[in-house]
């Protein structure tokens, strides 16, 4: 697809997306018209005046739906920015579809030609967002009724609609108790002061609320009542103070969620409750915070400038009080590291208030007294405004630290023989990739080069072999390998100056990488052929100071480690001489090797049978069983039933069902009065799920419904109590098996001779 053809597709979509909503908007237009011109004709008021407010009303929403939805200024980059948000594959770059390819970038060009692939995959398939069949629907049903108040216009008095008296706009609240009997009810939610909410009042009995607000019922009786009270989660009962006019009034501060409802008593002594009604609490929020452009593990080096800027976003649903980073520098190594604590303030802004903000500090590792080597650890602590106990968060702890710039150099001094060169040998690993990256760059390196770097691979491969030799006891090259006879050398009698001022690195333990064994001098007597020293026959000893049986791992193991020091003398002797090609091969099966002992040496613990304790003779044959105990009792005792009222209620609620008629009788009252204070404690913590139910139980017992609609609450109530119970745990089943044919013969006779 081309520039110009997907300009001209984002140019379709956008007419299109026009079309539709206009034509969404002016159905319900149409439909408002038809109604506004509708309702005063039919209350004989002259249809010009009807047909002005039609034209009147329709025009205004038309025009106030097309500002709302931006059709008169709606443009291609309204296009380009709804496909952004809504087709990941975009990659939020359609905008570049509609910019001339002289004013982009290389890199942008190359987006957008990617982009016009994408485009041009997804253009068949774009539905733009309207609700022009929900329009439709609108708009027949306002014909439908236009249709039918104009055809019974003719019987519509002026007078019925000058009927409506001011009494009968008065709110009446709606109770299926006796909705008569409550006149009016204002309820007051006043937020605490923190939160900066205002004080709102309402007229319906389902709260919901800011943890910590106050609330004030006003309820105002059609008639004088007696003690009116309120159940808070049918457990605890407030009553409310008398005012003027049968007005009563209760202010209460709310902090748990629950249910509760309106009780009170009539001059005839009968005593009345509401439905019940829903508190819920909306829990004040600990503080967001987010570290932003800093990773968790940061290290520096000194040379660098030493200054970490920490950009956090703090945010909390009513507001910020404070917000602070922790430090904590850490100082030295080993048993001497010290450690400092530092409260460090954020420097923008210079207070933390409000409900979202950037918070930036810079951290200058110099002024906290850092120096090479150290760690720094830190981590942001926000409050938010709550009283009297905050909230606060905590993020991660977040760690900086300075590189080490001190390097080790070897001391030679004449008075002390100690080399201080650091203990560090190549793994066969790290040998194999250095070989590899030499023959890759055999033709770039000149010969001399060349030649030197494959000497200090064998170098490195001659240390590696000396240290696993300490594994075998071959911590000398003398216990590898074919031996040389000092005394047939050719000694040079000219002095060595090398020897002499020199450190000589290819000798057999340079650098002390292992530990130098001092001779030991046995004296003992000469042993007979085939025997040890002592006389014992040689099959029976285990010498540990030979080279061959002074070893940590097992014969199947030295072996294979015996097998893996003789692949890596091969693999040093062609690195000496300038063959790292054929060294590869070497390299590559010591580390084969090398991989199988480390699989080998692992340790495996078995499991081991169960060890019985030891019998106690004195209580044998006693007959005490006192201390034994039956599993089969302990676990009917602990499956105790705690739902009695619940499964009687089940059983009384199904027999009622069962029969034709349903007749609520006082053992169903009984049973389902007692339930309903069961769901009452389940509904403290889902007043949504139980809240229904309970309404009903006590719809049933004060013989408010109608025989109708008895058994439809019936099922209701039962399908909730069914959900209280809890789930019974998995008891095992009686084995059972079929019975032989014999077996059954043998039982049948046995009955009949009975």
């Amino acid at each position: 697809m081309s520039d110009s053809r997907a300009r001209y597709h984002i140019k379709q979509l956008t007419k299109k997306y026009k079309l539709l909503r206009m034509s969404e908007v002016g159905l319900q237009a149409l439909a408002l018209a038809c109604i506004a011109f509708s309702i005063p004709y039919a209350f004989n008021v002259p249809w010009g005046i009807s047909l002005t407010f039609s034209i009147a009303g329709g025009s205004l929403l038309f025009l106030y739906r097309c500002e709302q939805l931006n059709l008169f200024h709606l443009q291609e980059l309204d296009i380009t920015a709804y496909l952004n948000q809504h087709f990941d594959t975009l990659q939020n770059s359609s905008d570049l579809l509609l910019r001339d390819p002289s004013e982009l970038s290389t890199l942008q060009q190359l987006q957008k030609l990617r982009t016009t692939v994408a485009f041009e995959a997804l253009y068949p398939g774009i539905k733009l967002p309207h609700h022009l069949l929900r329009a439709g629907g609108i708009f027949i049903a306002s014909v439908a009724l236009t249709f039918t108040l104009t055809s019974f216009a003719p019987f519509l008095t002026r007078s019925t609609a000058g009927n409506t008296s001011k009494d009968s706009l008065t709110y009446t609240s709606k109770f299926i108790a006796a909705p008569a009997q409550v006149k009016q009810a204002i309820i007051t939610i006043a937020p605490p002061p923190y939160t900066g909410l205002k004080s709102q009042a309402t007229q319906a009995w389902s709260l919901t609320l800011p943890e910590g607000s106050t609330v004030e019922w006003q309820v105002q009786f059609s008639a004088e009542v007696k003690d009116p009270t309120l159940v808070f989660s049918g457990k605890e009962v407030v009553r409310m103070k008398s005012g003027q006019q049968n007005t009563y009034i209760l202010r209460r501060s709310i902090d748990e969620t629950g249910f509760y409802q309106l009780a009170w008593t009539t001059p005839a002594g009968n005593v009345k409750h509401s439905d019940f009604f829903k508190l819920e609490i909306v829990k004040d929020q600990a503080p967001v915070i987010t570290i932003n452009k800093l990773n968790q593990f940061t290290e520096l080096e000194y040379t660098n400038k030493p200054v970490i800027d920490v950009y956090a976003t703090l945010s909390d649903d009513y507001g910020l009080d404070n917000a602070h980073i922790i430090a904590t520098v850490s100082k030295g190594s080993g048993e001497s590291v010290k450690f400092r604590e530092d409260k460090l303030f954020f420097g923008k802004p210079a207070s933390i208030t409000g409900k979202h903000l950037e918070a930036i500090r810079k951290l200058d590792l110099i002024k906290l007294g850092m120096e090479p080597g150290d760690e720094l650890y830190f981590y942001v602590v926000a409050f938010d405004n709550k009283l009297p106990q905050p909230n606060h968060t905590r993020t991660e702890t977040y760690f900086i630290s300075l590189q080490d710039t001190t390097q080790q150099e070897t001391v030679v001094d004449d008075g002390l023989g100690v080399d201080l060169m650091p203990d560090y040998f190549r793994s066969q690993r790290q040998i194999i990739i250095d070989t590899e990256k030499l023959l890759q760059e055999k033709k770039k390196t000149s010969k001399t080069a060349f030649q030197s770097k494959s000497n200090e691979l064998g170098y490195d491969q001659k240390v590696l072999r000396l240290r696993y030799g300490e594994f075998l006891g071959e911590e000398f090259e003398s216990g590898i390998g074919p031996q040389e006879n000092p005394a047939e050398e050719d000694h040079d009698h000219e002095e060595d100056i090398t020897k002499k001022y020199g450190h000589v690195h290819d000798k057999e333990n340079e650098h002390n990488l292992v530990q130098e064994k001092q001779p030991e001098h046995h004296h003992h007597a000469e042993a007979k052929e085939g025997e040890d020293k002592n006389g014992v026959p040689a099959g029976f000893v285990h010498e540990h100071d030979s080279e061959e049986e002074a070893t940590l791992f097992t014969q199947s193991i030295r072996a294979k480690l015996k097998a893996a020091l003789a692949i890596m003398w091969d693999a040093e002797l062609h690195l000496r001489l300038y063959e790292p090609e054929k060294s590869l091969p070497f390299q590559y099966k010591a580390l084969k090797l090398l991989k199988e002992i480390s699989q080998d040496s692992r340790i495996y613990v078995h499991r081991t049978g169960f060890d019985p304790p030891p019998l106690k003779e004195e209580k044998r044959m006693a007959g005490d069983l006192s201390e034994v105990k039956s599993a089969t009792a302990l676990s009917s005792s602990n499956h105790k039933e705690n739902n009695e009222a619940i499964r009687y209620a089940l059983q009384v609620t199904a027999l009622a069902l069962a029969k034709d008629s349903i007749s609520i009788d006082n053992t169903l009252k009984r049973s389902l009065t007692q339930a309903g204070q069961a769901l009452g404690k389940l509904a403290i913590d889902q007043p949504g799920v139980y809240l229904k139910s309970l309404s009903l139980i006590r719809a049933l017992t004060e013989n408010e419904l109608k025989p109708e609609e008895q058994r439809s609450a019936l099922k209701t109530v039962q399908t909730s109590l069914w959900k209280a119970l809890p789930e019974a745990p998995e008891a095992p089943a009686t084995a059972t098996r079929a019975l032989h044919t014999l077996d059954r013969s043998f039982i049948k006779n046995l009955e009949a001779h009975e």
